[in-house]
């Protein structure tokens, strides 16, 4: 397959970033997980505004993380429904699953693909839902006063998925900053890069200690002192013994030096590219304007874009019509979760209107921050003018 003219990424590491890299391996440094990660994590966390961030090997790790987080604190058991957005990507409602949880989910709002306050409000009031995991899809913000109404007036915890929006706000405040947890995602193609990484945030002191024991294979020994004896008291484990107890059933998702080296890069860079990304999708929103459908951020949002989403009747037509000219294009992430095959098989099928119609007819197309606003043109115009699989039109004719 030949190289996209316009693909959907370009790398965020450049060879200033490589050639200080290899400068720093020349020094025989530790590669794995040592005291950059440290800096990594406590220089995210100023970056970010929170307490506490915990680096890990995938933004798909951090989401299984948070989730057991709230297993192991005993806030979620086996059976306890949680809602989860249909539309996202696998990786924020498989851990729920995964971890013998049930996931509820709650269909997509029509112009923020975020979640549908109707549908959500009426999932807390009839599932018994005790947490709520939501994505703020392509990194348009969900609208997250309603959201916090909802979960204080049901009890609902909150886990943010912002592994596609690092940087949104919503009315002044990072996404990320909501909910109890949040996670985000280093992948190579997302706004920074630390080749494979993620982070996962808290500013609960109870779950920080959780996240890094579990991170670990639950053993204590990255905890601070107090936490590890008191751990050792509770269990009566003697010194010893104590350095392969495990106090939690944990994973291997550590991060490594190298990707924190990178990472710690990426951060003096990350503001520009976040920059980058929402003078894009505001180039895309001016040109999309006669489209018959686009989307529409929360009054008060910024939107760090991720990619910029459109719905066609004929997608596939469109798509190839992209492609031809060299226009890398993808289905909007998972469209409805709900029709995977993983979801069908463990939960059954879940019909969805708006979630359905996004798995019928969504798609992306690029937005990173290299991408040029000739480049925007020409995607806008191909898109616009495409004779089938047209965008343009009224609203009905894309319904």
């Amino acid at each position: 397959m030949a190289t996209p003219r316009i693909p959907l990424v370009r790398d965020t590491i450049d060879q200033q970033d490589l050639d200080a890299l290899a400068d720093w391996l020349r020094g025989n440094p530790r590669l794995t997980k040592g005291p950059l990660c440290d800096d990594f994590e406590a220089a995210f966390a100023k970056w970010q505004g929170c307490h506490h961030a915990l680096y890990v090997n995938s933004g798909s790790s951090a989401n299984l993380l948070a989730v057991d987080v709230l297993i192991c604190a005993g806030k979620l058991a086996p059976g306890d429904r949680v809602i989860a957005p249909a539309v996202s990507w696998t990786t924020t409602v498989a851990p729920i699953s995964q971890l013998r949880c049930v996931p509820v989910l709650c269909d997509a709002d029509e112009f923020t693909l975020g979640l549908d306050l109707v549908h959500l409000e009426h999932l807390a009031k009839t599932t018994g839902a005790k947490a709520l995991m939501l994505c703020h899809v392509l990194g348009i913000p969900n609208p997250m006063d309603e959201i916090l109404a909802l979960c204080r007036e049901y009890d609902l915890i909150l886990i943010e998925d912002c592994c596609e929006a690092l940087g949104s706000t919503y009315k002044g405040t990072t996404v990320g900053n909501f909910g109890s947890l949040s996670t985000f995602s280093f992948y190579f193609g997302h706004h920074m890069s630390t080749v494979e990484g993620g982070m996962v945030c808290t500013n609960d002191k109870t779950y920080e200690p959780l996240i890094r024991s579990l991170r670990s294979h639950g053993w204590n020994r990255d905890l601070d002192e107090d936490t590890k004896l008191a751990l050792r008291a509770k269990h009566d484990v003697d010194p010893f013994t104590d350095q392969y107890t495990f106090y939690y059933p944990g994973y291997n998702f550590r991060g490594t030096d190298v990707g924190a080296f990178l990472g710690l890069r990426q951060l003096e860079k990350v503001s520009g590219f976040v920059e980058g990304r929402e003078r894009i999708w505001h180039d895309y929103q001016a040109r999309f304007a006669a489209a018959a459908w686009q989307p529409a951020a929360p009054e008060g949002s910024m939107v760090s874009a991720f990619a910029y989403p459109m719905l066609s009747p004929d997608r596939t037509a469109l798509a190839a019509a992209l492609g031809a000219a060299g226009v890398e294009t993808r289905p909007l992430i998972c469209g409805s979760v709900g029709r995977q095959p993983w979801f069908v098989e463990r939960h059954g099928a879940v019909a969805l209107p708006h979630a359905d119609r996004i798995h019928t007819n969504g798609m992306y197309v690029p937005i990173n921050p290299d991408l040029t606003a000739d480049e925007v043109a020409e995607v806008a115009s191909l898109c616009l003018d495409a004779p089938k699989g047209s965008v343009r039109g009224t609203a009905e004719s894309s319904a």
